[in-house]
Protein backbone atom coordinates (compact mmCIF):
# COMPACT_ATOMS: atom_id res chain seq x y z
CA UNK A 1 0.00 0.00 0.00
CA UNK A 2 2.65 2.34 0.79
CA UNK A 3 4.09 2.47 -3.11
CA UNK A 4 0.44 4.58 -3.42
CA UNK A 5 0.36 6.73 -0.68
CA UNK A 6 2.24 10.02 -0.58
CA UNK A 7 0.26 12.37 1.18
CA UNK A 8 -2.75 12.41 4.14
CA UNK A 9 -5.08 13.66 1.37
CA UNK A 10 -4.48 10.54 -0.62
CA UNK A 11 -5.03 8.22 2.95
CA UNK A 12 -8.58 10.19 3.53
CA UNK A 13 -9.61 9.64 0.12
CA UNK A 14 -8.90 5.66 0.49
CA UNK A 15 -10.72 5.91 4.12
CA UNK A 16 -13.82 7.77 2.78
CA UNK A 17 -14.27 5.11 -0.46
CA UNK A 18 -13.65 2.34 2.00
CA UNK A 19 -15.78 3.63 4.08
CA UNK A 20 -18.77 3.98 1.59
CA UNK A 21 -18.11 1.34 -0.49
CA UNK A 22 -21.15 0.92 -2.47
CA UNK A 23 -21.66 4.50 -3.06
CA UNK A 24 -19.99 5.88 -6.61
CA UNK A 25 -18.09 9.28 -6.28
CA UNK A 26 -18.02 12.69 -8.36
CA UNK A 27 -14.85 14.43 -8.37
CA UNK A 28 -16.71 17.16 -6.76
CA UNK A 29 -18.15 15.27 -3.98
CA UNK A 30 -14.85 13.87 -3.06
CA UNK A 31 -13.16 17.36 -3.26
CA UNK A 32 -16.11 18.56 -0.76
CA UNK A 33 -15.69 16.29 1.94
CA UNK A 34 -11.68 16.20 1.81
CA UNK A 35 -11.23 19.80 1.10
CA UNK A 36 -7.77 20.09 -0.67
CA UNK A 37 -8.02 21.41 -4.59
CA UNK A 38 -10.04 19.89 -7.21
CA UNK A 39 -7.04 19.09 -9.69
CA UNK A 40 -5.26 17.43 -6.51
CA UNK A 41 -8.39 14.98 -6.20
CA UNK A 42 -8.88 14.57 -9.93
CA UNK A 43 -5.10 13.34 -9.87
CA UNK A 44 -5.23 11.30 -6.63
CA UNK A 45 -8.22 9.31 -8.00
CA UNK A 46 -6.80 8.71 -11.32
CA UNK A 47 -4.07 7.31 -9.80
CA UNK A 48 -5.82 5.03 -8.07
CA UNK A 49 -8.10 4.25 -10.94
CA UNK A 50 -5.05 2.67 -12.32
CA UNK A 51 -3.54 1.50 -9.58
CA UNK A 52 -6.73 -1.08 -9.46
CA UNK A 53 -7.95 0.56 -6.25
CA UNK A 54 -10.90 2.20 -8.35
CA UNK A 55 -12.54 2.30 -11.29
CA UNK A 56 -13.24 5.30 -13.14
CA UNK A 57 -16.14 5.60 -15.48
CA UNK A 58 -16.95 6.89 -18.25
CA UNK A 59 -18.94 9.33 -16.99
CA UNK A 60 -16.22 11.02 -14.42
CA UNK A 61 -17.30 9.12 -11.15
CA UNK A 62 -15.48 6.25 -9.04
CA UNK A 63 -16.51 3.77 -7.50
CA UNK A 64 -14.05 1.75 -4.81
CA UNK A 65 -13.87 -1.80 -6.74
CA UNK A 66 -10.28 -2.90 -6.06
CA UNK A 67 -8.23 -5.31 -8.38
CA UNK A 68 -8.03 -8.25 -5.76
CA UNK A 69 -9.07 -9.00 -2.15
CA UNK A 70 -5.18 -8.10 -0.76
CA UNK A 71 -5.81 -4.52 -1.94
CA UNK A 72 -8.94 -4.19 -0.76
CA UNK A 73 -7.65 -5.45 2.46
CA UNK A 74 -4.49 -3.32 2.50
CA UNK A 75 -7.01 -0.47 2.18
CA UNK A 76 -9.13 -1.76 5.10
CA UNK A 77 -6.15 -2.36 7.13
CA UNK A 78 -4.62 1.58 6.30
CA UNK A 79 -8.39 2.86 7.63
CA UNK A 80 -8.03 1.16 10.75
CA UNK A 81 -4.47 2.15 11.34
CA UNK A 82 -5.90 5.71 9.97
CA UNK A 83 -8.70 5.59 13.03
CA UNK A 84 -6.34 4.18 15.90
CA UNK A 85 -3.32 5.60 15.43
CA UNK A 86 -3.22 8.97 13.18
CA UNK A 87 -0.04 10.47 14.04
CA UNK A 88 1.78 7.04 13.50
CA UNK A 89 0.51 6.90 9.75
CA UNK A 90 0.88 10.55 9.51
CA UNK A 91 4.58 10.15 10.56
CA UNK A 92 5.02 7.03 8.04
CA UNK A 93 4.04 8.99 5.07
CA UNK A 94 6.39 12.27 6.01
CA UNK A 95 8.86 10.66 7.69
CA UNK A 96 10.71 9.14 5.21
CA UNK A 97 12.06 11.14 2.37
CA UNK A 98 11.07 10.59 -1.28
CA UNK A 99 13.75 9.29 -3.59
CA UNK A 100 14.70 12.30 -5.13
CA UNK A 101 15.23 14.32 -1.64
CA UNK A 102 17.62 11.53 -0.79
CA UNK A 103 19.18 11.54 -4.25
CA UNK A 104 19.45 15.42 -4.27
CA UNK A 105 20.92 14.93 -0.44
CA UNK A 106 23.16 12.35 -1.66
CA UNK A 107 24.88 14.21 -4.31
CA UNK A 108 26.38 16.88 -1.46
CA UNK A 109 27.62 14.24 0.47
CA UNK A 110 31.43 13.98 1.01
CA UNK A 111 33.04 11.06 -0.08
CA UNK A 112 36.57 9.54 -0.16
CA UNK A 113 37.94 9.15 -3.05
Amino acid sequence: MARFIHSVEQVEMLCLFQKQPAKIWTVAEVFRIIQSSEKSVSQCLETFARAGLLVARTNGTYEFTPNTPELAQAVAELAAAYRERRVAVVEAIYGQPTDAVKDFANAFRLRKE
